[in-house]
């Protein structure tokens, strides 16, 4: 097998289609391309063909990967959720046959390669500093202070649901007592503002499913 050719792609210039007897096969982008050593002409066997397929399949889900981080901070569990159910259980292809007709064509997977790419991905992220479950933590915390006034407890259930470690919680949320007790005065201040909340158990109630605490409700409503 030799490639014929090596083309930049139209809508991804960063990426490039590789051109094996005249017939697209893969794609990389252009790190990859640098350090593949491939130009036009080169021959290789099936096996480095098979090398290269999945090198290219690496390189497109740490694409996915890194757009998916740049959207938000996201935890590690986050992160590989997001891999798997992209890559390790994609969702079937709809395709249109000659007829006009829809249909639906599962795609196959191989277990064992997609989750040595899925983990190498992670590894690589971790690398470059885009893994990091405290940093995730610290600025989750921030976040909902800002924009929610959330309780510790909150919090943590968060935290948790996104897989970050106890440890981890435990140490992203020391001192947020005294922040604690500023939330759920200016919560009460906003909520009282409202006709629904003009009951008082109505309003501990919402507070309670926010994560505060009960006599500190009763202290603050008093």
């Amino acid at each position: 097998m030799k490639i014929t050719k090596i083309q930049q792609q139209v809508k991804r210039s960063d990426r490039y289609s590789i051109y094996i007897d005249d017939v697209y096969s893969f794609s990389l982008s252009d790190y990859q391309l640098v350090g593949s050593g491939l130009h036009t002409g080169k021959e290789f066997t099936q096996q480095e063909l098979d090398a290269f397929l999945q090198e290219s399949n690496y390189g497109k889900a740490y694409e996915r990967a890194l757009n998916y981080v740049m959207i938000r901070p996201r935890s590690e569990r986050e992160i590989k959720d997001y891999l798997t159910r992209t890559f390790l259980y994609p969702k079937p292809r709809m395709y249109k046959t000659k007829t006009g007709e829809t249909r639906i064509k599962k795609q196959e997977v191989n277990k064992e390669s997609t989750t040595c790419m899925i983990e190498r991905v992670l590894g690589r992220l971790q690398e470059k500093g885009y893994i990091n479950d405290e940093s995730f933590a610290k600025a989750w915390i921030n976040s909902r202070q800002l924009t929610k006034k959330s309780s510790k407890r909150k919090l943590e259930q968060e935290l948790m649901s996104k897989g970050v470690s106890s440890e981890i919680i435990a140490h992203s949320l020391q001192g947020q007592n005294e922040l604690e007790k500023e939330n759920l005065k200016e919560l009460v201040s906003k909520k009282r503002r409202l006709t629904k909340y003009q009951d008082r158990t109505k309003l501990t109630q919402y507070l309670l499913r926010q994560g505060f605490n009960y006599d500190d409700i009763k202290t603050e409503l008093e």
